[in-house]
């Protein structure tokens, strides 16, 4: 027996200091075929280190082993040495038997580096050069798909599932196509191969995607069947909350989707979105209570984000909690750029406060931006005319015909203001 298989029956013992005694006198002893077949063990161990110690030892004896140094170009990009992965690969010339390969691992350097178009080049160069290879068009399918150019990719996935492949390197082609078609808006044939997929093989993350994309396609109930299958599976899938919770309050169960929420929160009590979407629900079941403790809870565990405080100071408002909305508005405005509705909000408190001065500050910063807001729009309609500020109100009232040029009410005040001045 030689010493790497015995360095490989000791690593299975969990023998390490005796795996590693046998691993030097192989590197001594053991021929260059055992090392070489020991290195490939290692490698799927993941013991690295020691391929790396194997190849070096192997390319000293054959320097004309390109593959070795693709080997190491691979050890040196799990290790992030991309300097030297790219050292390594590029003394593979292009006469080289194994140079398609090469450009597969070039590819992947680059894709590790964010350069996606650098990566594309290396693989549609190797499939110049090999142009039937399905490692080629799997790897180009799975970049088209991290780019974004979801239409590229489901050409290279229905290519390999044409050869009557089904799976490819641990990855469903109908998930993935079923996924890129989704990203696409093309929900029915997203939801044909997501459900082709499942019936291949169950996988948690096609069936998230599944009961998302009829819940986009406003199967509700069925979304709703898929992702309390997904739950009983894995209910700490977290994702699924909140978009089960959805599927529910479309079919009016609010009471139900409340229920989700909880659930969702015994599992992740750290889910800011779940507070977010719970309080939502929870306010239309006129619990506002429970909302405001959700939303309180989601603004401590993202006080950055302006959408979870938005929504807030709506409930205060609603509240009529003028002071309150004031004052948490305040401590927003301190940030660079907020949401243009948080002046709209802060002008609706200083209004409830009869604060109309800073009411109409905060219009004026408002405005601006919601200029296509309608509602925003006839609310400072009615503000400038109690406040008889008529050199603006025109203007606004413009705006806001050209958004709903039937409104009797604003065309009344429209030829009130034109018969008086």
């Amino acid at each position: 027996m030689s010493y790497g298989q015995m360095m490989i029956d000791t690593l299975q013992n969990n023998q390490l200091e005796e795996a590693m005694n046998y691993f030097e006198q192989a590197l001594k002893q053991d021929t260059d075929e055992e090392l070489y077949n020991l290195a490939d063990s290692l490698y799927h161990l993941g013991f690295l280190n020691e391929v790396k110690k194997i190849n070096l030892h192997l390319l000293e004896r054959y320097p004309e082993d390109d593959e070795l140094r693709i080997s190491l170009a691979e050890i040196a990009i799990e290790a992030n040495e991309l300097d030297t992965a790219m050292d390594w690969l590029l003394e593979v010339t292009e006469d080289s038997a194994v140079y398609p390969q090469t450009l597969l691992v070039l590819a992947d350097l680059y894709q590790v580096q964010g350069l996606y178009e650098v990566s594309e080049q290396k693989l549609l160069k190797a499939k110049e050069i090999l142009s039937d290879e399905p490692v080629i068009d799997f790897a180009l399918a799975e970049l088209h798909f991290s780019m974004g150019k979801y239409a590229q990719a489901i050409h290279g996935y229905e290519e390999l599932m044409s050869q009557g492949l089904s799976d490819f390197s641990g990855i469903n082609l109908a998930a993935r196509c079923g996924s890129s078609y989704s990203a696409l808006g093309d929900l029915e044939q997203a939801i044909l191969y997501l459900e082709q997929s499942l019936e291949e093989k169950e996988n948690v993350d096609t069936l998230f995607q599944l009961g998302f994309s009829y819940l986009q396609d406003k199967q509700y109930r069925r979304s709703i069947e898929a992702l309390n299958k997904l739950k009983e599976l894995d209910p700490n899938y977290t994702t699924l909350y909140p978009y089960l919770a959805k599927g529910l309050e479309e079919e009016n169960e609010l009471d139900k989707a409340l229920e989700i929420i909880k659930e969702g929160l015994r599992v992740d009590e750290y889910n800011y979105e779940l507070f977010y979407y719970g309080a939502d629900i929870a306010i239309k079941l006129e619990d506002e209570s429970l909302a405001e403790a959700y939303y309180i809870k989601a603004v401590q565990l993202v006080p950055e984000n302006s959408t979870v405080q938005l929504a807030y100071t709506n409930l205060l408002l609603k509240q009529e909690r003028f002071d309150e909305t004031v004052e948490w508005i305040q401590k927003m405005l301190v940030q660079n750029e907020v949401d243009p509705q948080f002046y709209w909000n802060l002008a609706l408190a200083n209004e409830g406060l009869e604060e109309y001065s800073a009411a109409s500050t905060a219009y004026q910063k408002a405005y601006p931006s919601l200029r296509q807001n309608k509602d925003f729009l006839k609310s400072y309609i009615y503000f400038l005319r109690e406040e008889g500020e008529r050199t603006i109100i025109k203007d606004v009232i413009n705006d806001y015909l050209l958004l709903e040029p039937t409104d009797a009410e604003i065309l009344e005040i429209l030829e009130e203001i034109n018969s008086n001045y």
